[in-house]
Order: structure tokens, then sequence, then C-alpha cells
């Protein structure tokens, strides 16, 4: 497994290679981000429905922003929008540091949810637009996934010590913003100075695929869409899921089992470098099951560790599953995102791309804000069995509508 993870690292592009290093910074600074917001709301005096509210606010502004912003990515390349929307994000995180009433709150997360839709809007079809072949694809997803998980742990390891460090004067968090806003800044300009930009070549690969006899086209056209909107369904109920349990972690461990924060803090760093073991683990899996194998298990896997979460036990025991569950929801839902970008035509690339970011924030915003009133009544095993359903959905979806065409679709560009 050493070896195999060895030689797709050594076999990367150049490109590829200094995407992948700038993606510590990126994945530190959300660490710091995700642990700390919703304690620094609390200290202020937020409810948690208030908190619910405005996490929902956020995955609506990426679903509404991100049609627009596939249309301006084809303007603007997707290396200048990368950059925009990680820098949108150091001014957000600045904001979110200096104001403490709903208004300056507020419009922070639309900052940062604006920063997000360019960065998600961009990030993948730039990654797979450097890589050489549909294997360094999967490869350099992962990769750059894994990446980001075992600094995203890092992240949300320091960001439990730098209110203790750096004590801040609205809250203790307060200076733990800035310097998980210098991070995605730094990563920001590195990406502008190191990476190539590559919009003059899309532009010519997108003007020139479609000058082909227009009838002829018109089936298949009808056909791409089918399949791009049964992608985004699947991605729709993968948003849902996320939006129950991922954005309220930190909540349920300090109510449900009164930790405290630099415990929570350990926990989800700790569950962060599961993350990065199943983001490694993904290809190897792939390449030795297969992708209708995999999909099968992990969808199954998730559905009984969830389920298994929503029961009475002690906080030692729902750790365990809380670490293996991010094994085993990181492959998924990197699996489900590099399948299906592989899958879609260069052509499609930002299309899909919006669409997809839509779907997910649509369900987000609906599993967010459905769960801020949830945890407010003081339910915190419900998000789980929920959960477990919305997977059995998203099995169902899978099985019956996608995976014969995602199938055809990967097999037929190998």
């Amino acid at each position: 497994m050493w070896t195999y993870t060895v030689n797709l690292v050594r076999d990367l592009s150049p490109s590829v290679k200094r995407f992948i290093a700038t993606e510590s910074l990126f994945g530190i600074g959300v660490g710091i981000f995700s642990l700390i917001l919703n304690l620094h709301l609390l200290d202020l005096g937020f409810s948690k429905g208030d908190i619910g509210k405005i996490t929902s606010l956020g995955a609506l502004t990426i679903g509404l922003a991100s049609l627009p912003a596939g249309f301006i990515v084809k303007r603007v390349g997707r290396k200048a929008m990368l950059v925009a929307g990680m820098l949108l994000c150091f001014l957000s995180l600045v904001v979110f540091g200096l104001g403490i009433s709903l208004g300056a709150v507020t419009g922070a997360q639309l900052i940062w949810s604006l920063g997000i839709t360019a960065i998600v809007n961009s990030e993948i079809q730039l990654i797979f637009q450097y890589c050489r072949s549909k294997k360094e694809e999967t490869s350099a997803y992962s990769l750059l996934f894994a990446i980001f998980t075992f600094f995203t742990g890092l992240g949300t390891w320091l960001g439990g010590f730098l209110p203790d460090w750096l004590p801040g004067h609205t809250t203790m968090y307060q200076y733990a913003f800035f310097v998980a806003g210098g991070c995605l800044a730094l990563s920001g300009i590195l990406r502008g100075l190191l990476l190539p930009s590559t919009h003059a070549r899309l532009n010519s690969v997108e003007v020139g695929g479609p000058q082909s006899a227009k009838p002829s086209v018109q089936p298949k056209r009808r056909h791409a869409m089918y399949f791009l909107l049964l992608l985004s369904l699947l991605i729709f109920n993968s948003g849902f899921t996320f939006g129950l349990l991922s954005p309220f972690l930190n909540v349920i461990l300090k109510f449900r089992f009164q930790m405290e924060d630099g415990n929570i803090s350990g926990l989800l760093a700790l569950s962060g470098f599961f993350f990065f073991i199943g983001s490694i683990v993904m290809p190897y899996v792939v390449e030795r099951w297969g992708s209708r194998r995999t999909f099968i298990f992990l969808f199954l896997y998730n559905m009984v560790v969830v389920a298994l979460m929503a029961l009475a036990m002690p906080a030692s025991i729902f750790a365990v599953l809380l670490l293996i569950r991010g094994t085993g929801f990181t492959m998924l839902n990197n699996l489900m995102d590099s399948e299906s970008m592989s899958a879609v035509g260069e052509e499609d690339r930002n299309l899909f791309a919006g669409m997809r970011t839509v779907s997910r924030s649509i369900g987000n915003t609906i599993a967010s804000y459905w769960a801020g009133y949830i945890l407010a009544g003081n339910h915190y095993s419900l998000p789980f069995l929920v959960t477990a359903v919305a997977l059995l959905v998203g099995f169902v979806i899978y099985a019956w509508f996608v995976q014969g065409m995602l199938d055809k679709r990967l097999q037929g560009q190998q």
C-alpha cells in the first residue's frame, strides 16, 4: 500500500504536485475555522437555532451563486477564479474576527460562501486539467483531498489551543480567525504565483469542440444533460447527509457528552487523520474492487455506522464510531466526486461543477436548517438516524438510476 501511494505521487504532473502542496495551507485555515466558528458564535450569545440558520444561509448562498459562477469561470479562467475565491475567504475571516452583531456575522458568512463558491467551481476542474490521463485524475483528486483532510485535522487541533495562546477581546476565539485567514491568503497567493494558467487552452477546446454537425449532436446533448441531472440528484443526497452532521459535530460533542473544547478539537483533529486515511486508501480500493463494488460497500458501511451512533453509549465508544465514520464518509464522497467529474466530458465540466455545487448546497441548506432546529430541541441522536435513512435513499438513487450510466461512461473514457 505504501509503495502504491509513493508511486502515485511520483507519477503526478509537476503542476498537480504544486497544486496539492499548496492545499496544505488551505486545509489548516479551514480546520481552524470549522472548529472555532460555532463556539465563537455561542460565546457571542447566538442560539443553536441561530447557528443553524447562519449555516443554512451559507449553503443557500453557495447554491444560488454556483450557476452564475460557472459562466464567470469561462470568462476569467479557472486559476483566477480559484485565487479570487481564496482571497474572499481570507476577507471573510477578518470580518468574522472583527464583527459581533448579527449583521456582521451574516455578512461574513455571505463573503465566505461566495469565496467557497469560487473555489468549488474551479478547483477540481483545474487540477483535472493539469492531469494527463483519467487514472491521474482519480489519483490527483484523492491525494488532494488527503492533503486537505490531513491539514484540516492539524488546523482543527491548532484551533483548540490558539484561543488559549492568543486570546481575543470579543471572544477568546477572535484572533484564531486571523491566523486562519493568514493561511488562506498565503495559499491563494502561492497558487497565483506557482500554478500555470490554462485559460487559453481551455477556450480553444471549448470553441473547437461543438463545431461538428449540429443535428447529430442534439440527441447526445440531451443524453448528456440527463446524465448530469442524475449525477446532481445523487450529489444533492450527499449534501443533505453532510449538512445534517458535519457542521454540528462540535456542538453535539459539547452538549451530548459535555466535552471540553480541547478534547473536542483533539477528537475532530484525529477524525481528520481518518479522513486522510480514507482519501489515501480510496484509489487503491477502486483499482482492486472496481467503482461499482466500492460504491455499494461504502453506502452500506456508512449507513450502519451512523445508525449505531444514534444509540445511547459512552463518549469513548461514540468517539471510535466517529473516527471510522470519517474514513467511510470521506471515501464515499471522494469516490462520488472524482468518478462523476471523470465521467463528464471536458466541454461539460464547468456546467457540471455549477450543477454539482447547486445540488449539494440545496441539500446542505435543507439539512443544516433542519438540524439546527433538531439540536435546539436537544435531540442529539436524531440527526444520525435521519442521516442513515438519507444514505439508504442515496443508495437507491445510485443503484437504480446512476450506476449503469456511470459505468458505461467511465469504461468509454478509459
